[in-house]
């Protein structure tokens, strides 16, 4: 390096000391910033879930209070009580009933009350509201003792109807006359009519959150109603109280406040959790990643400013350093053009080496595959064949008379040979199909989806929208069958996805067969350095065998898609 003049080297060092001061002072106020937003970011979170938990836990107080208000409207009618009386101590009585049926009818215009029953005082159904299509529910009949003890309203809390398998609440008014309890009027409640949709409210002003109620039932905190990626979770979805990271645990173990934790399928979430009537308790929560996305979004702006301001204040250093450097920059710059040359030479050797070594493993591969097909063909099929005729001529050559055990044993045999050769077949099918060597891509890839479509239980479709459908080079077929299938078992094995399409089209340059799902998705930064992914690595290198690129699009929960493109066969 040049060597400086003191003065120089006194303004080089002035400058250095100068611009560190300056960024840390920077930096220092971008972090304190930061911290300050992100401690903000925090208290609005919890003060938008108190907010929607006061609201929800109103609603949920305001919806019982009314419910049992109409139940108390019930329980207090003497005349009812009196008419219901007389019918359940005749109940051959026709004008009592006719009275009944038009009261109970009458109490069902109420939108929740999607049914009534009336019970006599041991729980028998006398009267149903729509017609009696069952004896009431078990846990309708567990509250009878309670209610006879108290002669008060009782509180039937969620249960399962076992003819329509649909979530209910019930009520239990006893019908008192002459200061006793003669029977029992089952109003039968379906949370779907207001319980449920005010749950499922949005508040106004207030980032949308997720608010379901749940109770510990022995040793499981269950979910009472739906959500938003489970709409059946409803007395469905039962968590183990072992998993006491999970909020419904917690919130089940007696837990309020503001709680951290995860849900059921593992993601992080921070929740307002408080008890809710009948020993339920009320769950509001959102996602701590959508908490946090707010907190990125700031730090990526304090980062954009703090560079800016630290990159125009290194500036003036590199300009000092410019003049001086210039010409030492333009010697080793030469230097690195010839370096640069010389190593692209070499890269291209190397990638046109990389290329003929995939296109032989690929040909070594499918070499192998049809070895192997060959030899449980000729080798273990025919043995197969054999081992079955065998076992026909030892049935026809035993007596008429030999043991049942025996005959038995060798019919299972036979079955079970047959299925093997079956299974044999379907293994060879899936080594290399008939159908692509005889008829082509498109005929084999509808049959490879069709069978995997059976053993996956998804949906796949294939399309063919090229212009030019002619078939192309069989090693270019078998790789592009090759990369499907691979990509067909990643999509089965991680991506829990309900469907999956293959599309083949092509324009004036290029052919494309692009593979998309609608799964889960994934990182591809994450996935692609994790080194245990083999899948992707075996089509990359598949694809390079056929000078074709390969590119994968992912993100979480926005499914997957690869596309290979490859210039077009002529």
């Amino acid at each position: 390096m040049t060597q400086y003049t003191e003065q120089q080297r006194r303004s080089l060092i002035f400058v250095v000391l100068f611009f560190v001061f300056l960024t840390a002072a920077i930096v220092a106020v971008g972090y304190k910033s930061y911290r300050n937003f992100e401690a903000q970011s925090r208290a609005d979170t919890e003060r938008w879930l108190s907010a929607v938990a006061n609201a929800k836990a109103d609603a949920v107080t305001a919806w019982q209070s009314d419910l049992l208000d109409y139940a108390g409207f019930v329980y207090k009618n003497q005349a009812f009580a009196s008419i219901a009386a007389a019918y359940l101590q005749n109940p051959q009585d026709i004008e009592a009933r006719a009275r009944v049926l038009d009261e109970l009818q009458a109490y069902q215009r109420r939108d929740e009350i999607d049914g009534i029953e009336l019970l006599n005082s041991q729980g028998g159904n006398l009267l149903s509201i729509p017609a009696k299509v069952s004896a009431p529910a078990p846990a309708i009949l567990q509250k009878i003792p309670e209610a006879l003890q108290t002669t008060e309203i009782v509180f039937v809390d969620f249960y399962r109807a076992a003819a329509t398998e649909r979530v209910h609440l019930a009520v239990l008014v006893p019908v008192v006359n002459a200061d006793r309890v003669v029977g029992f009027v089952a109003l039968r409640v379906d949370p779907q009519a207001r319980l449920y949709p005010a749950l499922a409210k949005e508040i106004a002003d207030v980032p949308a959150m997720q608010t379901y109620l749940a109770r510990r039932d022995g040793n499981s905190a269950v979910i009472l109603s739906p959500l938003s990626f489970n709409p059946e979770a409803a007395l469905n979805l039962q968590i183990p109280m072992e998993r006491t990271e999970t909020l419904e645990v917690k919130a089940a173990l007696g837990q309020t406040g503001i709680v951290e934790g995860a849900d059921y399928y593992g993601i992080a979430r921070i929740a307002d959790v408080r008890a809710a009537p009948q020993g339920w308790v009320l769950v509001t929560q959102t996602s701590v990643a959508e908490m946090r996305n707010s907190i990125t979004l700031y730090f990526g702006r304090t980062v954009v400013v703090t560079g800016t301001v630290v990159f125009y204040a290194g500036l003036g250093l590199a300009l000092i350093w410019r003049q001086q450097l210039l010409k030492r920059y333009q010697t080793e710059s030469k230097a690195a053009q010839r370096r640069a040359a010389e190593l692209d030479v070499r890269v291209r050797e190397r990638t046109a080496e990389l290329s003929a070594l995939a296109r032989q493993m690929a040909d070594m591969h499918e070499m192998q595959i049809r070895n192997l097909a060959r030899e449980l063909h000729d080798g273990v099929g025919q043995n197969l064949t054999a081992i079955n005729l065998n076992l026909t001529l030892v049935r026809e050559t035993l007596p008429a008379d030999y043991p049942a055990a025996i005959k038995s044993r060798l019919a299972d045999t036979g079955q079970l040979v047959e299925e093997t050769v079956a299974r044999m077949r379907n293994v060879m099918a899936d080594f290399l199909p008939p159908m692509l060597e005889h008829y082509g891509l498109t005929p084999a890839l509808t049959w490879y989806g069709e069978q995997f479509a059976q053993r996956t239980g998804m949906q796949i479709n294939v399309r063919d929208l090229r212009a030019d459908a002619a078939r192309l080079p069989p090693q270019v077929e078998v790789g592009l069958f090759r990369i499907a299938q691979e990509a067909l078992n990643n999509v089965a094995k991680y991506a829990r996805a309900s469907q999956a399409e293959i599309e083949l089209s092509d324009d004036d340059e290029f052919m494309r067969m692009t593979l998309t799902d609608d799964g889960v998705g994934f990182d591809p930064q994450t996935v692609f350095a994790d080194t245990t992914h083999w899948g992707f690595a075996i089509m990359r290198e598949r694809a390079r065998a056929l000078d074709a690129t390969l590119e994968i699009q992912s993100a979480p929960d926005a499914g997957t898609k690869i596309i290979l493109r490859m210039a077009r066969q002529t």
